[in-house]
């Protein structure tokens, strides 16, 4: 009887524990980006599974698809907001962006910082505006008495909404990192530690790689400044008075979320309260019982001893790259007559299909987290999209990766560090002569293979578990809303005394004038020398 009651009341503690820990959280989903969206509802599917009260608010940018089923949790309330222009959404094709396959100029950072902020912005514009106009839905989210919102930097619109709700905000981030809201949380210039497109890292880096990172990072921020300024207007004219500015709003946040992982991303100065969350996408108990393979790929993958597989993600479609890639693609599949290729192809196209040799399959959708977990699977080439590059560290394998836009140059060289994988230019797609010396060295050289082993080791066994670390810095920034003690005080100070630029140029100046006076007195002493011995001459 003794032991019976001890247990229930056990079991009452368990569940009366967890009832006082369980928090409301709102977390904003905005619907613009399929990457974005999965995270998001990975974030949402984590919390839910510690036993928080989760609800998704998902208002619509564009009429996204293939959403339905990346949240998991049936606990999760989903509260899907459709705009009054949303039938117009639905009539639009899937939005793509074919102009980034061949285009230079949209590498030019100067053309980045005044065209991207307006082509972004104006993409969230009509149904932010509409949301934080609709007083109903504003009305029922307040009553709902959250105690915590979650909203992504990229979009902002979660946060004025938080603001609105009068709740604490709590921000993240879906890609690796993005510096201007990483400043507000300690986080020191990465100049240095990461390199921008087109230079080398330290110690190869040269003078011409310093110049160029501060070039592209100067020009970067402006990009980032002028997006979130062109939404903080958007806002506070929907609103119809005046707002607090969006960093005022961000940094009262204890902690900022990121999706990198330490342990694959770059080695950059940080702070505690950035908190890395990257690889809580991976569930490493699939990853051990793999999702079967269709019959169909099956006799796929016995074809050959070797396969690859080929696929650019979904933004950027494979059917859209300039004939002078396919082309150079083309004579790669020929040059190798022995692999069997898997091109994720998203078009039906007879006429193409035709022109390709026997050793080559089009699909319109491949199950890449099953075909990455298959031995007979040797290299996978991609664009680089985070979400891919999570997937092939923590499968192992080997990648020729090749970055179209975005984050993606970054995500390829940040792979590539790690020896498992190639950073390549996607205008030597058309060069099928380099792209089949490259595909024929990583499946010949055994180091590519084992560097991505000792990678994926590496990730298996890291210190703390990315959802652990999640889930701890949460719960503590719930509890602690308002603590910024992690924070340098000196990130609130200007450039000149943040870097000390007034000390030192002070210290110069006193070395230059004692320097100065030393000179001439050493001068003077030699003209008394060389006058006293011309006399005694």
């Amino acid at each position: 009887m003794h032991v019976n009651s001890l247990l229930v009341l056990l079991i009452f503690l368990c569940v009366f524990t967890k009832q006082i820990y369980t928090s409301k959280i709102l977390i904003f989903n905005p619907i613009f980006g399929f990457s974005h969206v999965k995270f998001i509802s990975k974030l949402a599917d984590i919390i839910a599974d510690h036993g928080h009260n989760v609800t998704l608010f998902q208002p619509y940018h564009n009429a996204m698809k293939n959403i339905d089923g990346l949240v998991k949790n049936e606990n999760i309330k989903i509260l899907n907001y459709y705009p009054d222009h949303f039938e117009e959404l639905k009539k639009e094709e899937t939005q793509t962006f074919p102009i980034f396959w061949d285009s230079k100029l949209m590498n030019i950072p100067v053309l980045g910082a005044f065209v991207m902020p307006k082509v972004l912005g104006s993409a969230f514009q009509k149904t932010a505006t509409q949301v934080l106009k609709d007083q109903t839905v504003l009305n029922e989210l307040k009553n709902e008495k959250f105690d915590v919102m979650m909203a992504e930097t990229f979009e902002i619109t979660g946060i004025y909404l938080a603001h609105l709700l009068d709740i604490p905000c709590i921000p993240f981030m879906s890609a690796v990192r993005y510096p201007i809201f990483s400043q507000l949380f300690g986080q020191p210039s990465i100049l240095g530690y990461v390199p921008h497109i087109g230079s080398q890292m330290a110690p190869e880096a040269g003078f011409y790689d310093r110049l160029n990172d501060v070039y592209r990072q100067f020009f970067m921020s402006i990009t980032q400044e002028r997006l979130n300024e062109f939404q903080n207007n958007v806002i506070e004219e929907a609103i119809g008075r005046p707002v607090p500015y969006w960093k005022d709003l961000v940094k009262q946040s204890p902690i900022y979320i990121t999706n990198s992982n330490p342990y694959l991303d770059y080695a950059v100065p940080s702070t505690a309260t950035i908190v890395h969350a990257g690889g809580i996408t991976m569930d490493l108990e699939k990853k051990k019982k793999p999702q079967k393979l269709t019959e169909e790929y099956e006799q796929i993958l016995t074809e050959r001893e070797s396969t690859v597989l080929i696929s650019f993600g979904s933004v950027i479609r494979s059917y859209e790259m300039p004939e002078t890639f396919k082309a150079g693609i083309i004579q790669m599949f020929e040059n190798l007559p022995n692999v069997t290729f898997i091109w994720k192809y998203e078009k039906d196209d007879v006429e193409f299909e035709k022109t390709l040799p026997k050793n080559v399959h089009l699909k319109k959708w491949v199950p890449q987290p099953a075909l990455l977990a298959d031995k007979r699977l040797k290299v996978f080439v991609t664009h680089g999209g985070l979400g891919s590059i999570m997937e092939l560290a923590y499968a192992g394998k080997p990648a020729i990766v090749v970055p179209i836009f975005g984050d993606q140059p970054h995500n390829a060289v940040m792979l590539e560090r790690h020896g498992g994988a190639v950073a390549y230019d996607k205008f030597e797609l058309q060069d099928g002569e380099k792209l089949t010396k490259v595909i024929n060295d990583m499946m010949s050289n055994q180091r590519y293979n084992e560097n991505a082993k000792v990678l994926l080791e590496v990730l298996h066994n890291q210190p703390i578990d990315p959802k652990m670390n999640l889930m701890k810095h949460l719960e503590f920034a719930i509890k602690f809303p308002n603590h910024r003690s992690q924070v340098p005080s000196i990130n609130e100070e200007g450039i000149i005394s943040h870097y000390y630029l007034d000390a030192i140029a002070f210290l110069v100046a006193i070395f230059g004038v004692f320097a100065y006076i030393f000179v001439r007195l050493i001068q003077r002493l030699s003209a008394v020398f060389l006058v006293k011995k011309t006399k005694n001459d």
